[in-house]
């Protein structure tokens, strides 16, 4: 099966942020909820009504500010990585096959076995197939019809764990 597409920054940014809203970062931000959370509860003095307006006041705006910054910061990690990548913003195709995947990136080919996949996941627009926790390839499906999607998600059950 073969794969031709061209990413563009916006669907990279996408991606990237798919890939941190289901790894480790919603977590922190759990993390980051209760402490936040425990500190109003264990400054406040909850006789004086003015205190506990002002606590619960801070803690939700330094909450919404941390989720702000979060997501400003993987958009503007992403754009920096696919500017700075000679390889991201050029046309690229894939041939899917049971030895792996073979990459060509005008005239730079390489074939990946698929042991050197860790894992993958979907959204409903890309695969987001994994070399190592923090490294990840996107394949958009906006590229592949239905039996190409069966096909390519057929490869990926089987010989990614």
């Amino acid at each position: 099966m073969n794969i031709t597409y061209q990413l563009t920054l916006n669907e990279y940014q996408e991606a990237a942020t798919y890939h941190y809203k289901t790894g480790k970062r919603p977590l922190l931000v759990a993390v980051f909820v209760g402490m936040a959370t425990f500190m109003m509860l264990v400054g406040t003095d909850f006789s004086n009504t003015q205190q506990v307006i002002n606590n619960i006041l801070m803690t939700f705006f330094a909450l919404a500010f941390y989720i702000l910054f979060t997501r400003m910061v993987t958009a503007w990690q992403a754009k920096n990585i696919y500017k700075k990548s000679p390889i991201l913003s050029k046309e690229v195709t894939l041939r899917i096959s049971g030895k792996g995947i073979q990459q060509d990136k005008k005239n730079n080919s390489q074939t990946l076995a698929w042991e050197l996949f860790s894992k993958w996941k979907q959204n409903e627009k890309y695969y987001l197939i994994y070399t190592n926790p923090h490294q990840f390839n996107v394949i958009p499906k906006r590229v592949l019809n239905e039996s190409q999607k069966e096909e390519l998600e057929a490869y990926l059950e089987k010989y990614i764990k």
